[in-house]
């Protein structure tokens, strides 16, 4: 077994021409570390920070990168991260249509929200058509189901209207279902203490969500669409990113449970 390195500070560290084989690196701060010469080979790297690292003259073949922020990583010059994008609304052109082309003009945001409702009424009648065996089961153990994917996002907008938006106190929809790096943070344990809701009970907490956030929709401006909520979202920044972001984000998981019962089957 190669050496464990646990609750250490090696922050400046350098690593020559070394193995690290079966190493474990666990609450380790290596920040300005550097690497030369080393075996990395079949290196898990989890919860890991490599904002603003460098990998020069490495074999990455078979390198797989999944379930990560990547906004403005290059390879070989170009923009990742955009190439990703580009692709992304090739295979889903309902992407780019719920895409704002002015965040901050209202006449751009609506418009947009009109098309996701068009997309969640699909998405509804995709769920109704289900039966229950098919809308709970999940692809692999530890992937969501189709109904935990809806649940995901009645919590979201949840969040996004009543904390991020409205910055009111309202109880936590029950039925919600959590990300799992929320889970146990405080704040949160409202969150799914109903996990047994029916399909149409999370579907009209959803619904009653939306309307009013469609509220605010209707009567939004230039000036609210700027300001900003750096203070309460996850990195969203004003109110234009966080109704760009719930669009987005409700499309992501449509898709999701769609792939989930296409999988199933």
């Amino acid at each position: 077994m190669g050496e464990p390195f646990e609750d250490r500070d090696l922050s400046g560290a350098v690593f020559r021409n070394t193995r690290l084989v079966h190493s474990v690196f666990d609450a380790v701060d290596l920040g300005e570390v550097t690497l030369h010469n080393v075996n990395l080979g079949n290196a898990r790297f989890d919860d890991v920070n490599l904002g603003g690292a460098t990998i020069r003259n490495a074999n990455l073949g078979g390198l797989k990168i999944e379930d990560a922020f990547i906004g403005g990583m290059t390879v070989f010059g170009f923009r990742i991260d955009e190439l990703i994008e580009a692709e992304l609304d090739r295979r889903d052109p309902e992407r780019a249509r719920l895409r704002m082309a002015d965040l901050y003009d209202p006449e751009c945001v609506q418009p947009v929200f009109r098309r996701l409702d068009d997309v969640r009424a699909g998405f509804e009648a995709f769920l109704r058509s289900l039966d229950w065996a098919t809308l709970t089961a999940q692809p692999e153990p530890g992937q969501w189901s189709a109904l935990e994917c809806l649940r995901h996002m009645l919590f979201a907008e949840d969040l996004y209207l009543n904390r991020w938006l409205l910055h009111n106190d309202r109880p936590w929809q029950p039925a919600g279902l959590l990300p799992a790096f929320l889970a146990g943070q405080d704040g949160y344990a409202e969150v799914g203490s109903q996990p047994g809701a029916s399909l149409e009970d999370v579907l009209a907490a959803w619904e009653a969500l939306h309307r009013e956030t469609w509220q605010y929709v209707e009567t939004v401006t230039p000036d609210e669409l700027r300001r900003v909520t750096r203070d309460v979202d996850f990195g969203q920044g004003d109110v234009a990113h966080v109704l760009q972001g719930l669009a987005q984000h409700d499309l992501l998981h449509i898709r999701q449970a769609e792939a989930a019962v296409a999988r199933i089957h």
